[in-house]
């Protein structure tokens, strides 16, 4: 009897802190720096790697100038959420129900190498793998490569 206890409340505490991420939101600005020294500092999301646990909302703020928000077609896992904002849109938040590598850019600035990266779930090599075989081409291709080279260190 005193084992089927230790065994349900440990149960109880991991199922406890797997959904503490849960609910929680994290914040995404996006940054416009006319004092920067080169187009991908000039236009970045801030931060350009964010790792949040599953059913994690994200709300991107910031939208001074004219940014938009973007999930990248190819970058998001099957059955994850697809978006687009611009600073009209009245609800600029995403939650994230479906683990997986996700690509992010600014529409109008993607260009000039303004993309991040959510990692929502835990790390998969597979998760990486087929992020790498669709990145896109350009300064947001070079700039995804150089995020995903960094979650891959980690």
């Amino acid at each position: 009897m005193k084992r089927i206890l230790s065994t349900l409340l440990v149960s109880v505490l991991m199922a406890g802190g797997a959904l503490a991420g849960e609910g929680k939101t994290y914040s995404v600005n996006q940054v416009t720096d006319a004092s920067a020294n080169t187009p991908s500092h000039m236009f970045r999301f801030e931060p350009d790697l964010l790792e949040v646990p599953l059913g994690a909302t994200v709300k991107f703020d910031n939208f001074d100038g004219n940014h938009t928000v973007i999930s990248i077609k190819k970058m998001t896992p099957d059955g994850g959420p697809k978006f687009k904002f611009s600073k009209m849109s009245p609800d600029r938040n995403v939650t994230f129900d479906t683990p997986g590598i996700y690509g992010v850019t600014c529409g109008i600035h993607g260009r000039f190498g303004m993309a991040m990266i959510i990692k929502v779930g835990e790390d998969s090599a597979e998760d990486l793998e087929g992020a790498r075989s669709v990145v896109p081409g350009g300064r947001m291709g070079i700039k995804i490569s150089q995020i995903l080279d960094r979650l891959e260190s980690k």
